[in-house]
């Protein structure tokens, strides 16, 4: 296989953020990433962040307690490299910690005004981003790292760095892979079995659990739930169907479930927060959402669908699902009395 490896930018607020940039600097060369950022920054400097930003695969942002230092325009240097990020569609996650309030003082901003900045970054960065993941310790922070870096590579595939000695490699690897699809090609109706066709078909009135977590606010505070869910298969494509009634980008998988469950949340946060009035930041388990979008592409319901200009895959449903959505088979009030072929 061809060694490969990924520039990763890091973008903090800060020095008070030095021993998470360090933990999270040495987390992704033990991974085989390449690491960036400016830790001090100047606005002689913001030049020099966006050229690392244009070559680099992926931006961190590693957001603790504080806003950080100003721009002359009064925008944190850290809001400019998200911004600018943004502008270039680079894949962006975020790694948060969970309880600002609860770091030590020091960590934080001296004046009201850039702590008000502060949340409403953070803020900003929970609406917008779609891969947001907290930590506690400095442990918390390697292991989301460990985790969930992995998974980005998996969603917002790029084409990354390659040593030059490795180029003969490559062209090998490309003369393989042309010998072995004209062997597949003249192998008529034989195709290579593909690992997640081995999961059984669901039957649409068919339960399946999961599990999300969202934040649950009550008497002025809020509280992080773990909730196990049940959901029909035929709900869940009633919930995902429509987002991919054209080619649409994987990660649209999470943000329509996650969308749903912030919709529908407060009913489950009452089960153990019976004054709840508001719920956000609901995230299903990534595992969960795995297994939702292998089963129904075992079950027909939906296929791969090419690749868009940033290189993310494309997903579509299938012409048995669109005929599944206009049926009356996904009314939530439907009684099944026996299992259908679905």
């Amino acid at each position: 296989m061809l060694d490969k490896r990924y520039q990763v930018f890091i973008s903090t607020s800060g020095s008070e953020m030095q021993p998470e940039r360090i933990v999270l600097a040495q987390t992704l060369v033990g991974m085989g990433f390449f690491s960036w950022g400016l830790e001090q920054r100047t606005p002689l400097s913001t030049a020099f962040a966006r050229r690392q930003i244009d070559d680099c695969d992926y931006v961190v942002i590693l957001l603790g307690s504080a806003y950080g230092e100003q721009s002359v325009s009064g925008v944190g240097y850290m809001h400019l490299e998200y911004i600018y990020a943004v502008t270039k569609q680079k894949p962006i996650i975020v790694f948060m910690h969970e309880e600002p309030s609860a770091r030590d003082g020091a960590l934080h901003d001296d004046k009201p005004e850039l702590r008000e900045k502060f949340q409403e970054f953070r803020k900003l960065l929970q609406n917008e981003v779609d891969q947001v993941f907290t930590y506690r310790s400095m442990r918390d922070l390697e292991m989301a790292v460990r985790f969930n870096l992995p998974q980005m590579l998996e969603r917002s595939p790029v084409l990354g760095w390659v040593r030059p000695q490795n180029i003969q490699v490559l062209q090998d690897e490309i003369d393989h892979l042309k010998s072995k699809l004209e062997q597949l090609e003249t192998e008529a109706g034989k195709r290579e079995v593909d690992p997640f066709l081995s999961l059984p078909k669901v039957s649409m009135h068919e339960p399946f659990s999961f599990e999300y977590r969202m934040h649950a606010y009550q008497d002025g505070n809020f509280k992080e739930l773990k909730i196990q869910k049940k959901l029909t298969w035929a709900q869940l494509l009633s919930i995902l169907g429509t987002t991919f009634v054209h080619p649409t980008p994987e990660e649209f998988f999470s943000k329509r479930m996650n969308e749903y469950l912030n919709e529908t949340g407060i009913q489950d946060a009452r089960i153990e927060m019976p004054r709840a009035h508001a719920v956000a930041r609901a995230q299903i388990n990534i595992r969960a959402l795995h297994s939702i979008k292998m089963q129904m592409r075992q079950n027909e319901w939906i296929i791969q669908s090419g690749r868009d200009d940033r290189q993310r895959m494309l997903w579509q449903i299938t012409s048995k699902a669109q005929k599944l959505m206009e049926s009356n088979l996904l009314d939530e009030n439907r009684v099944f009395q026996f299992k259908t072929m679905y």
